[in-house]
């Protein structure tokens, strides 16, 4: 059984956000608006590449919660996947336990395809997808059980601009309510050649995932940029210990969109995704910062990569 539950005037306040990111002078596209329909099957496709290590290890890690997870939690539990897009990773958890899966996604096409071929693998799950921006908090659906366990998994919290990582635990922490649970995947710092790497892979599905925002742009402003008239650039700053991710402006261009016009200079930068590494220690400090208490964690022998469980 699928419900479907949407949030009124979703686009309209997107379209809004969006427009107000090109105007500025430093140009920042929250990561978020890379996830419409056509970047979240490009996204399929990177994780899929050789390059692209962390859902390959995250996966492996997965599968040894999977093991764990009925030890921990027990009966009638409620998975809420923040981000939940293929939904392939929450696959491998979900098993006669779990009655409720609450996927929560800004894609709309993409929720209801993976809610769908999901109800295929589980028929018997209860399935209440929801199109919503999760980085706030979310008022979830009754009558579902009471132990609810959240995932944010892919390392998405390392794409939060300016500390916004602690706002989004914050208010996961709301959404899930007391006495509840949250898994989140963090890639770890290691050598800047397998860093760099992973997010330049030779096939160019990461490079046609950043320029496809620009489809997004064309299709919520209703503007006509052409992405031949754009590059890709992605490198680690090691003062910031992120990878950073731009377009850049092959000429000088401007659109207009409601009487203003918004400009991009030739070879100006705009910024399509961050992607902040951490080390365990430092994880666990924004952990704490958040309200979060820290129950376990699991990584791989590389040390690579983790996967916290925290409790509210």
């Amino acid at each position: 059984m699928i419900r479907f539950y949407m949030l009124k005037d979703k686009n309209t306040s997107l379209s809004k956000e969006l427009f107000l990111s090109l105007l500025k002078k430093n140009k920042i596209i929250p990561s978020k608006f890379h996830y419409d329909y056509k970047g979240s099957k490009y996204f399929e496709k990177i994780t899929k590449t050789k390059e692209y290590y962390i859902t390959r290890i995250e996966k492996n890690i997965l599968k040894k919660i999977a093991k764990e997870i009925d030890f921990i939690f027990g009966e009638n539990l409620t998975f809420v996947e923040f981000g939940s897009g293929s939904t392939e990773k929450i696959s491998i958890l979900i098993n006669k336990n779990v009655k409720y899966y609450i996927p929560l996604d800004i894609s709309l096409d993409f929720i209801k395809k993976s809610s769908k071929k999901l109800l295929k693998l589980f028929p018997y799950l209860k399935i209440i997808p929801k199109y919503c921006d999760y980085i706030n908090y979310i008022n979830l659906p009754k009558n579902t059980t009471n132990t609810k366990i959240g995932f944010f998994l892919g390392s998405s919290i390392g794409n939060f601009y300016n500390r916004q990582e602690k706002i989004f635990l914050k208010n996961a922490k709301k959404t899930l309510g007391k006495n509840n649970f949250i898994f989140v995947g963090v890639d770890l710092i290691k050598k800047v050649e397998t860093l760099e790497g992973a997010y330049n892979d030779k096939k160019k599905f990461t490079e046609k995932f950043n320029l496809n925002l620009l489809n997004v742009i064309n299709k919520k402003l209703k503007i006509k940029i052409k992405l031949k008239d754009f590059k890709y650039i992605s490198t680690y700053n090691k003062k910031k210990k992120c990878m950073e991710n731009f377009i850049i402006s092959k000429k000088n261009q401007s659109f207009d969109f409601k009487n203003k016009k918004i400009y991009f200079k030739k070879s100006e930068k705009i910024q399509t995704e961050i992607s902040k590494k951490f080390t365990i220690l430092k994880f666990k400090s924004v952990i704490k910062a958040t309200g979060w208490k820290l129950k376990k964690y699991w990584t791989d022998p590389k040390k690579y990569y983790v996967v916290f469980l925290l409790e509210s």
